[in-house]
Formats: structure tokens, sequence, C-alpha cells
């Protein structure tokens, strides 16, 4: 079938797009089924207080098995899951911004 140059490139990008999300769905499918190392086995939820003083979720630490100190970890707070509140007194917490600052980078002068 012959297409007008116009409407060939319209209708191209669509067929490649639905291709595309075919095959990527169908290989995301199989790999899932067969590879599950990507899943956590736990999780620690970290919250804050809103100012009403509910609990609000801030994100999660996810623990894998694959990990030697975090499936250690697992294993410990598995046995008894109040470990927990020990874990704060030896906590640290650190923020880093995404941007980068002056100071930030190589020296390319």
């Amino acid at each position: 079938m012959h297409w007008p140059p116009a409407m060939a490139w319209q209708i191209l990008p669509l067929s490649l797009e639905i291709i595309m999300a075919f095959t990527s769905s169908a290989a995301q499918s199989n790999s899932q089924q067969s590879n599950d190392n990507w899943k956590a086995q736990g999780f620690l939820n970290l919250y804050l207080p809103d100012r009403q003083g509910k609990r609000v979720k801030l994100g999660a630490i996810p623990l894998k098995q694959g990990r030697s100190n975090e499936k250690k970890l697992l294993e410990w707070l598995n046995e008894d899951p109040s470990r927990v509140t020990s874990l704060l007194s030896k906590l640290e917490i650190e923020y880093r911004s995404a941007t980068q600052g002056e100071g930030s980078g190589f020296d390319l002068s």
C-alpha cells in the first residue's frame, strides 16, 4: 500500500509505539516471572507527624535478602519487630541536595 508522505509519517510513529509497548510488556512479564531479585523482603517505613498530629509516611527503605548486611538486619527484625525502636539510637540521617552547588563538580579550569 502506498501512503502519501505526510500521512506515512503520522502512521509510522503510532505503530512503533504500539510495537514497543507490546514488546516491553512481554519482556517485562517474562523477566518478572523468572527473576524476583528486585523485590524487597521488608521495608523500614519513615513517618513524620503532620500539624494535626497524624502520622504521615515520608518514605520507605527497602531491605533485600540478597545484600548481606540487609539480610542480617531482616533476620534480626523478623525475630522481634519491636527491635526497630533500638535502631533509632544508632540511625544517622543525612540530607544531600540533588542540585549541584557552586563547590561541587570537577575543577576544569
